[in-house]
C-alpha cells in the first residue's frame, strides 16, 4: 500500500466516521422528550380552574426556577423538551414527580433529578403545577 492510497483511506474513513458520529448525535438529539410516560387512564381528568394571579405566578416560577434552560412553552425556550399539552398527559402526581425528579422520573432523569430536587421547599411549587397542569 503507498503513501497516497493510506492517506485517502485514512480520509474515507474519517469522513465516514465524522458522519456516523453527527447522525448518532441528531438521533440522541431528538428522541422524544424523556419518553414520559402517558397517564394510566385514557383522558385526564380537568384540571381545577385555577385564577389568572394563580398561573402568572406558576409562569414567574417557571422562568425564576430556569426551567426554560431544559424546556420549552410556545416555543419559548429550549425545544429539546417541549412541554405543550403536558396538562393533558400527565395527571398532578406525575407532574411533581417529573417536576421534582422524584419515584420512577429520578431514573430516566439521572443526575438531573438532583438538579430538580433543589426546587422541593420552593413556596411557589404549587403554582408551577398549576400552571404546568393547565397547559394542555
Amino acid at each position: 500500500m503507498t503513501r497516497e492510497s493510506r492517506a485517502e483511506w485514512l480520509a474515507a474513513a474519517t469522513a465516514a466516521l465524522v458522519i456516523a458520529l453527527s447522525a448518532l448525535f441528531a438521533a440522541l438529539r431528538n428522541l422524544s422528550p424523556l419518553s414520559v410516560p402517558a397517564p394510566q387512564s385514557a383522558a385526564a381528568p380537568p384540571a381545577p380552574a385555577v385564577d389568572a394571579a394563580r398561573i402568572a405566578a406558576g409562569r414567574a416560577a417557571f422562568e425564576r426556577m430556569n426551567c426554560a434552560m431544559c424546556h420549552s412553552i410556545a416555543g419559548r425556550g429550549n425545544p429539546s423538551h417541549p412541554l405543550d399539552g403536558v396538562g393533558s398527559r400527565l395527571d398532578r402526581a406525575l407532574l411533581r414527580a417529573w417536576t421534582l425528579g422524584e419515584g420512577e422520573a429520578a431514573a430516566q432523569l439521572g443526575g438531573i433529578a438532583a438538579m430538580k430536587q433543589r426546587n422541593a421547599a420552593d413556596p411557589e411549587l404549587d403554582a408551577l403545577l398549576d400552571y404546568l397542569q393547565q397547559l394542555r
